[in-house]
């Protein structure tokens, strides 16, 4: 189906639709949407979904985006086809068209002011979600389950003693057992609806980056904890130059600022969710690390950068090597 077939299943009667690739995502393919000129222009996020998602998170973020306009909560909102769906399916691939929100997407967290503002928004977030009460249709299998993908490093370790990678990857993977093994095996916390993925290009800034409106990327809703949210999304913001960094460091500074922001709305939590966020610092850069030596060895799910790396071996091995790095600095603090 082209993308003119698919536009054409929402608006059967748009002569004058425009599209064009945007954002650099690498899971989804995405399309702004143009309808009408001027004025009149409406303006659309349609995306061709990665296979590695069921149809039915539709259901969910149908259900979460209603909740959160109807409580006033600036959000991306589900079009339906014409027809009523909440996705369009040609038996092969399925799309899904949300609202377009205007703004500014970030590479990365150039100033501790962003720092605040995207905590400001990811407090306000949660909150406006703590009332909120539903079963949950669909999730990524093992999605942020650390001790499963721990496990399954281990396995694969198993699986390949044989061959090039096994003495370089079986190092990285050494530590992050080590590193693993300090952490606490059980940690008490209260559950709460999370985005899941909380990289800083998740949050859509307005055009001037200075003010955080909204969160973009809806598809990893879940029930979790705070820790494991924050622990992404500081893991993230908090480390300059990104996975593919030359010089690992722990920015002490956005994550205060982070911290800031997010406590300053988000004035429901325990104070056992308040100290477990270095644990899921931690936490989560070690089951990202894990997931990096994993994929080193198997090559077959993450995609490739080839302007930077010529295979996704290497390209693995050497985001496992920084996040491990990264927490080595992380630790220093915490």
């Amino acid at each position: 189906m082209t993308i003119e077939e698919v536009i054409k299943k929402y608006f059967p009667e748009a002569t004058d639709a425009s599209f064009e690739r945007f954002g650099d995502g690498a899971t989804n393919i995405t399309y702004k949407v143009s309808i009408g000129e001027g004025d009149k222009k409406n303006e659309y996020i349609l995306q061709k979904m990665n296979s590695s998602f069921d149809s039915l998170v539709m259901q969910d973020i149908w259900a979460v985006t209603e909740y959160l306009a109807d409580e006033g909560f600036l959000t991306q909102r589900v079009v339906k086809t014409f027809s009523g769906e909440l996705f369009l399916s040609d038996g092969e691939v399925w799309w899904k068209m949300l609202t377009f929100i205007p703004g500014k997407i970030l590479s990365n967290v150039s100033s501790v002011a962003q720092a605040k503002e995207a905590g400001k928004l990811v407090g306000s977030f949660h909150k406006a979600l703590i009332n909120f009460k539903y079963e949950f249709q669909y999730q990524i299998p093992h999605f942020h389950d650390t001790d499963f993908i721990i496990k399954k490093l281990n396995q694969t370790l198993i699986e390949n003693e044989v061959g090039e990678k096994y003495p370089h990857l079986k190092v990285l993977a050494g530590e992050v057992f080590d590193l693993y093994a300090e952490l606490p095996k059980k940690v008490d916390l209260p559950t709460r609806v999370i985005h899941g993925d909380l990289k800083i290009t998740n949050v859509i800034f307005n055009e001037r980056g200075e003010k955080a409106l909204a969160l973009a990327d809806l598809d990893t809703l879940m029930e979790s904890t705070i820790a494991v949210e924050l622990g992404d999304a500081l893991r993230s913001w908090c480390m300059p130059g990104g996975e593919d960094t030359h010089e690992v460091r722990f920015d002490k500074d956005v994550y205060d600022n982070a911290l800031s922001g997010y406590f300053s709305t988000a004035d429901f939590l325990t104070p056992a969710e308040k100290e477990s966020i270095p644990y899921g610092v931690k936490l989560i850069t070690l089951e990202l690390s894990a997931r990096f030596i994993t994929d080193a060895f198997n090559e077959n799910y993450w995609v490739l950068d080839s302007s930077k790396y010529e295979s996704l071996y290497e390209q693995n091995k050497k985001r496992a090597e920084n996040q491990i790095a990264f927490l080595k600095e992380f630790k220093k603090y915490f």
